[in-house]
């Protein structure tokens, strides 16, 4: 989890444990005893008492798509040698086992884990000839400066 999330949660049980302990406090009380807004309060109050505690309760939305044994399989999967980018990753994982994960996929995962991922390189490495060229320019500009100065008249 999310350190935000766990922070969230925190939160939401010291609200129900603070209503439940102190049934005379108001929301607003107890809003500025933890940091706060009442509205939340209320809300995350109401919630424990209606149902079963908050920590107990499944989360809203998508499944994720990759279970523990998938996330075991990609975090080893990028440990290998030949596995430079999250593009390798799920391409090596296709190949081999047969598992079908998108790129972004495989970088949420690697990211869960505290693991990062690598994009490949948007334009190739310098050649020998390229900076060979470089350094050619950079010698001519100096050669440049050098005379340049020459003609160069100190005045105060």
């Amino acid at each position: 989890m999310a350190k935000g999330i766990v922070a969230l949660q925190k939160l939401r049980e010291q609200a129900a444990t603070l209503k439940k302990y102190h049934p005379d406090w108001s929301f607003n009380k107890i809003g500025k005893k933890i940091g706060c807004r009442h509205s939340f309060v209320s809300r995350w109050v109401r919630r424990d008492q209606a149902c079963e505690p908050l920590h107990d309760q499944s989360r809203s939305g998508r499944p994720p798509k990759a279970d523990a044994a998938a996330q075991e399989h990609i975090v080893m999967a990028a440990q290998l040698p030949e596995c430079r980018t999250a593009a390798d990753v799920a391409a090596k994982l296709q190949q081999d086992q047969h598992l079908s994960f998108s790129v972004t996929t495989v970088k949420r995962v690697l990211r869960k884990h505290g693991l990062q991922h690598l994009s490949p390189v948007a334009r190739p490495m310098l050649t020998d000839s390229h900076k060979l060229a470089r350094v050619k320019f950079a010698k001519a500009v100096l050669r440049r400066d050098k005379t340049s100065k020459r003609r160069w008249l100190n005045t105060d």
